[in-house]
């Protein structure tokens, strides 16, 4: 089931309702996934450049769109998010 189809469509039970979520879920988590590799990759071309491995400024600009779009839970959600992609040294 897809997003749209998700928004478009009630849920008429609690165990289509709990199915939905596993797949939104399994979506987000694919996703995060995908941006973690996506992070490593950019931080080693910024380190291959002479540059830091953490971009700060990039770093808050993305936590301000999360703010942006869903308040002071995503601020919380995109510092969680950053953390994970940014993995250790």
């Amino acid at each position: 089931m897809t997003s749209t189809t998700a928004a478009a469509m009630p849920v008429t039970s609690v165990a289509e309702g709990r199915a939905l979520l596993d797949d939104i879920d399994g979506r987000l988590l694919a996703l995060l996934a995908e941006r973690r590799v996506v992070s490593k990759q950019v931080q080693g071309l910024r380190v291959e450049a002479g540059g830091s491995r953490v971009e700060h400024t990039r770093e808050n600009a993305i936590i301000r769109r999360w703010a942006d779009a869903l308040g002071d839970s995503g601020a919380e959600l995109a510092l969680a998010v950053l953390a994970h992609c940014r993995g250790r040294r």
